[in-house]
């Protein structure tokens, strides 16, 4: 899940992008509202816009109102150190989703969005995604197989996802690094080599057919078959 984040507040924003980064979130992290509003228009999807209202140079409630009339439908949770009835009328009007009062719980602030994320998708199926008998819980970030739950890095989990996703398809790489860490650059093709590495080795510790293919060092694919049996 990815969350595009707008805080001007040096001694906070690290604290909540890493935060959210261990609970296993993509996080694009904005500290002015004019890179924040173009991202936010930008070819990436995001599932949640995280917000200060309390930034200065620009009326956060105007910019909910404007993203709604472009059909924008990105759930908003505003981070605010105000809580009057006036304050939370207008964020009503404006589109909100969600607002969290300063100072806050980390965890609080994961609940809340995973709580947003699970009331939006409850009528549909990608909460969880299953091939055989891997199973990847999208609201709880767990994976299970055969039962067995594996633990993972959150890196780890958002390539397996990925895959799991894009099930059958022959991934380049490029497009891992592309989608995981922003970047496309030769130099970091170690990086992905070495999660991939990690990740088979912990979903298939214990069972007899890896649905991980890697093709050339360059490619991988995520089977959903059960025809690569493992030595």
């Amino acid at each position: 899940m990815k969350i595009l984040l707008i805080e001007d507040d040096h001694i906070i924003w690290p604290n909540i992008k890493e935060y959210l980064e261990q609970n296993s979130f993509l996080v694009t992290l904005k500290t002015d509202w004019e890179s924040w509003f173009k991202e936010a228009y930008g070819r990436n999807k995001y599932d949640i816009f995280i917000f200060d209202v309390m930034l200065p140079y620009k009326n956060w409630f105007e910019i909910a109102k404007e993203l709604r009339k472009e059909n924008i439908d990105t759930p908003i949770i505003f981070l605010t150190a105000k809580e009057d009835m006036e304050s939370k009328e207008k964020w009503f009007m404006s589109g909100w989703d969600d607002y969290i009062t300063k100072p806050f719980k980390l965890k609080e602030l994961v609940l809340r969005i995973r709580t947003i994320l699970k009331r939006i998708n409850k009528n549909t199926e990608i909460n969880k995604i299953t091939i055989w008998d891997i199973e990847l819980n999208l609201d709880l970030k767990e994976i299970t197989r055969q039962s067995k739950k594996i633990t993972l890095t959150p890196k780890e989990f958002i390539i397996l996802e990925y895959l799991m996703k894009n099930k059958n398809k022959v991934i380049p790489k490029n497009e891992l690094l592309e989608y995981i860490w922003w970047i496309n650059n030769d130099i970091w093709s170690d990086v992905i080599r070495t999660h991939i590495q990690s990740l088979r080795k912990k979903i298939n510790t214990w069972f007899s057919y890896d649905p991980i293919i890697t093709i050339r060092g360059i490619w991988f694919k995520f089977e959903d078959n059960e025809t690569k049996v493992l030595n």
